[in-house]
């Protein structure tokens, strides 16, 4: 073939035919202007882009510009011919793998087979050349680079996609790794690292656990091997074995990535660092026990300084008690009067502390025990009689005869209100009268509400002072600790006291004419039948004693003496359980007062060995005691 006028030149044409797919580019290549021409007049129909070259040299020029679907390459070219050309195109790695069809018209099949295939070539065409197979041809490399061209694009957009995740797990505030099938590590982000303190690098083949501290590893290695692997998803919490040994606690949830055969490729997941929430969580933990263990020693410590303060105390009053029954002149008796009002006074402070300290504490209990409620009031109305009496004042009990002989409920705790209410109303009150009434408000369900209401004539509470009477430290007004004494503790501590037994507590007041204190209690009726005055009072005193930790001696000791005054029979053998020397000689000189004889012991187990040998009539137990204490020997 001679070249024609056009040699060196390098035309480019685009084909106008309509096209499915977007065009893409082929190269041809001969010496011949009419043979290009020919040939390009074949391809039209298909909407390619063909670029036309005049030479080898020509042909190299074009695919340094752009790659190309295929090549159509003349053999006999002058200067450079096809094989030289074809075998210049394979040294060059970004076309060494581009399609070649050589066009020749001369040569044996099988010549051509041999030296065409050597030199590179993955087709050749015979001229004349066949319009059907040229096209056919050209259309198959055509379709594999339009494929090829979607396949790099797609890469290319999943490689951005990659980049683009990998930018953002390196950037993640929470560990992130991913292992193989067989749980090695494939990958982990930079905060991954940090938490561990292992580089990507060195953390690369490693086996997972191998950052789980050795105390754990075990544990955690059974329980994959319990089946855990086989679920998709793995939540643990566990210590990590740092290499500077910085204690790390962290939490790692990881997903399996299922292969091809329902199997698992290996894992992806988190890892964060929960060592702060650890360590808030084991101080919390930590406050909690000391907390305990410090609301425990208080508690202790107020039932321990309830029974050592109050025992001192009831030997000074107990023991003044016993003076005033001897013979004594005016100003004997006027001194022994003193020190006992003085001790009672006191005694009335270190109650109101105490008990406020246990409603503090959280440590005040409710007792649920069957009791006669008109013995509890006639009891406490009796107490207070002598001091009403003294400022002339009646003081009268009026109970609805409506409300059962007996109730379950905790008559040591109305006991306490009924004295705290009726003593306030007697301390502020100068002439007139005060009343204490007890009616049933409803019944239902098996429970019973009982209204108490103290009404006085005294001084009167100011309406903006009524708000606050409840509250600790409140007194009626600033100069009424100065004038009546008292903490102001005493009507909080009572209010406390009904709402544990299920009640609530009000007063109404008219300055200068008077007020109505009223609390209510839910109680339950009792099945038992109304059993004697006596040991009425004999189980309040037992139970003021379990619930306060002492019976009140400034006026327990006369109740006492009351309570065994009033039952049936004669006097007989009484047992007393108490290590304390004074208050033995006080029990004791009491209870023989009344014509009882009295076996003293010092602890509950002498009580509980004295009990087998001899048959008493009662029994009287202190509830802290060494050796063996009150609670236990009963």
């Amino acid at each position: 073939m001679s070249p024609d006028s056009s040699s060196g030149a390098v035309q480019d044409s685009e084909a106008h035919v309509a096209t499915t797919k977007p065009p893409v580019p082929i190269l041809l290549v001969d010496d011949n202007a009419a043979k290009r021409l020919a040939l390009k007049a074949i391809l039209l129909p298909l909407g390619h882009s063909i670029v036309e070259a005049d030479s080898g040299l020509s042909a190299l020029r074009c695919l340094m510009v752009q790659d190309f679907a295929v090549i159509l390459l003349d053999v006999r070219m002058p200067i450079m011919d096809g094989f030289e050309t074809a075998a210049l195109i394979r040294e060059r790695r970004q076309s060494e793998m581009t399609p070649i069809i050589f066009i020749t018209a001369h040569g044996t099949n099988e010549m051509l087979n041999t030296d065409l295939y050597a030199q590179g070539a993955v087709d050749f065409i015979f001229a004349p050349v066949v319009p059907e197979e040229l096209r056919a041809k050209v259309s198959v490399f055509a379709n594999l680079f339009s494929r090829a061209e979607e396949l790099a694009a797609r890469a290319g957009e999943l490689q951005k996609s990659a980049d683009q995740l990998r930018l953002l797990t390196d950037a993640a505030p929470i560990g992130i790794f991913q292992t193989d099938p067989s749980n090695r590590y494939v990958y982990t982000n930079p905060r991954w690292s940090e938490i561990t303190g292992i580089s990507a690098a060195k953390a690369a083949g490693r086996e997972w656990d191998t950052i789980v501290a050795p105390q754990e590893r075990s544990g955690l290695n059974a329980e994959l091997a319990d089946g855990a692997l086989d679920r998709a998803e793995l939540n643990h919490r566990f210590e990590i074995s740092r290499p500077d040994s910085a204690p790390r606690i962290v939490i790692v949830t990881s997903k399996s990535i299922p292969d091809n055969e329902g199997g698992i490729a290996g894992w992806v997941g988190t890892l964060g660092d929960v060592t702060a929430e650890a360590d808030a969580e084991a101080a919390m933990t930590d406050a909690r026990d000391r907390a305990t263990e410090t609301s425990q020693l208080k508690s202790d410590f107020l039932a321990n300084m309830s029974h050592e303060i109050r025992t001192p105390m009831n030997g000074v009053i107990g023991m003044t008690d016993l003076l005033l029954e001897t013979e004594l002149d005016d100003r004997q008796r006027d001194y022994a009067q003193t020190v006992r009002s003085s001790g009672e006074a006191l005694l009335n402070i270190i109650n109101d502390i105490l008990d406020f300290s246990k409603v503090e504490a959280g440590k005040l209990t409710i007792e649920d025990i069957e009791f006669n409620l008109r013995s509890i009031v006639d009891d406490v109305v009796d107490l207070l009689v002598g001091p009403a009496k003294a400022k002339g004042l009646p003081l009268t009990p009026v109970i609805e005869g409506s409300i059962p002989d007996m109730l379950i409920g905790d008559p040591g705790r109305v006991r306490q209100v009924l004295i705290n209410l009726i003593g306030n109303a007697i301390k502020f009150t100068h002439s007139g009268e005060i009343v204490v009434r007890v009616t049933q408000d409803d019944s239902g369900g098996g429970d019973t509400l009982i209204r108490f209401q103290i009404s006085d004539t005294g001084d009167g509470i100011e309406p903006e002072k009524l708000a606050t009477v409840f509250q600790p430290f409140v007194q009626g007004d600033s100069t009424t600790s100065r004038k009546y004494g008292g903490t102001g503790l005493g009507l909080s501590i009572s209010s406390q006291l009904v709402a544990l037994m299920g009640g609530n507590c009000g007063v109404s007041s008219r300055l200068g004419i008077g007020s109505d204190f009223w609390f209510t209690i839910a109680v339950h009726t009792g099945a038992g039948r109304a059993t004697d005055a006596g040991i009425d009072h004999v189980n309040a005193l037992a139970t003021a004693e379990a619930t306060t930790g002492s019976v009140e001696p400034a006026t327990n000791g006369h109740t006492l003496t009351r309570s065994l005054s009033v039952r049936q029979g004669p006097p007989g053998l009484l047992l007393l359980a108490e290590d304390n020397p004074v208050n033995q000689r006080v029990a004791k000189a009491m209870l023989e007062h009344l014509g009882f004889e009295v076996d003293v012991v010092d602890d509950g187990a002498e009580a509980v060995k004295a009990v087998t040998m001899t048959p008493y009539q009662a029994i009287l137990m202190d509830c802290q005691m060494p050796i063996l204490d009150g609670y236990q020997a009963t």
